[in-house]
């Protein structure tokens, strides 16, 4: 075959350096199909009808019609193939020495569509397509949009990291004061606030160590760093998932147990935190035991929602507590 001038071109070249060409003769037999086209369109050898319309508004949807027009017209062609409804081939066509038809296409503004679709690479298009340079920008595109996805992500959870910190107390890795407000808080707010939230009681139980101030007294700060560090693994034991465990502040902790109205139950979990605690006793310390005096408060919804009043609610019945004997738990 020879181009409109007369160069002769081979098959192989044909299909090399246009990749996305068609050629065919006036009665609509196909000739040779780029291999890139054949990728979108794997049975088109086998002819137009059923495989590509002409996609020109307010026209007829014949697809020879419009080649022959635009072919011999030097006009814009533009087709569509079926079974891809949002790819659109844009090109023109000339007639090569032998008068058959040969067009030259593209994709136009839905190369993305295509290369999705098809699943194309670099190697289906010529180096000196325009369609490279945008596959590169795709590809860059891609790389960059990944790239900020994961710092994204790293972000995030670094946020989350330092608002974790913020909320945790760094000795025992309960949560701290700020932690127990916020969660405080919230246990209240979403209690008959909202209507789509039921009701949950909620019990706080204010914790402190009887005689922890002779610890660090005797036997130094350490001794009780590693004391208070052990309440700690000693209240996470005994907390179930939905429930938090707080230090807040020296060797005061503080549980929030959410659903929980059993006064025998609150009455058995403090038996069981006053005799873990008492097993932590430092042997060195003989004169007296650690252990610890609790103040339980039973919230229900409807009450009031102002933490503070909560919270000096249960620390009344922690003074009461102590003022009895200390080493037990009163319930209010």
């Amino acid at each position: 075959m020879s181009a409109a001038g007369g160069t002769a071109l081979t098959l192989d070249a044909l299909k090399r350096f246009l990749p996305m060409h068609l050629r065919l003769r006036d009665d609509g037999t196909v000739l040779s199909v780029g291999p890139t086209l054949a990728k979108l369109a794997p049975d088109l050898q086998a002819g137009l009808p059923g495989r590509l319309v002409n996609a020109r508004p307010g026209r007829s949807t014949c697809p020879l019609a419009a080649i022959q027009e635009a072919v011999d017209g030097q006009g814009r062609l533009i087709l569509r193939i079926l079974n891809t409804r949002d790819i659109i081939l844009r090109g023109h066509g000339v007639r090569d020495g032998a008068g058959a038809m040969l067009l030259n296409l593209g994709f136009g503004i839905s190369l993305h569509r295509a290369i999705r679709a098809a699943e194309l690479t670099d190697d289906d298009f010529v180096p000196s397509d325009l369609a490279m340079e945008l596959m590169f920008l795709r590809e860059a595109n891609r790389g960059v949009l990944h790239v900020l996805s994961r710092f994204n992500d790293q972000l995030a959870e670094a946020r989350q990291e330092a608002v974790l910190q913020a909320q945790t107390d760094a000795l025992t890795g309960l949560r701290n004061r700020r932690g127990l407000d916020l969660e405080l808080a919230q246990a209240l707010r979403l209690n008959g606030h909202r209507q789509e939230d039921a009701a949950v009681p909620v019990a706080l139980i204010h914790l402190d160590l009887d005689h922890f101030k002779q610890v660090n007294d005797l036997l130094g700060h350490l001794a009780g760093d590693e004391l208070l560090y052990r309440v700690a693994a000693v209240l996470k034991q005994q907390v179930r998932k939905a429930d938090t465990a707080a230090r807040v502040g020296g060797d005061e902790f503080v549980l929030l147990m959410r659903g929980m109205t059993s006064r025998s139950a609150l009455q058995d979990l403090s038996k069981r935190i006053i005799r873990a605690i008492r097993l932590l006793t430092p042997p060195e310390l003989t004169e007296c035991q650690v252990s610890a005096s609790l103040g339980i408060v039973i919230w229900m919804p409807g009450e009031t929602d102002s933490a503070s009043d909560l919270l000096d609610r249960a620390d009344k019945a922690l003074y009461q507590a102590k003022a009895a004997g200390r080493s037990q738990a009163v319930i209010l």
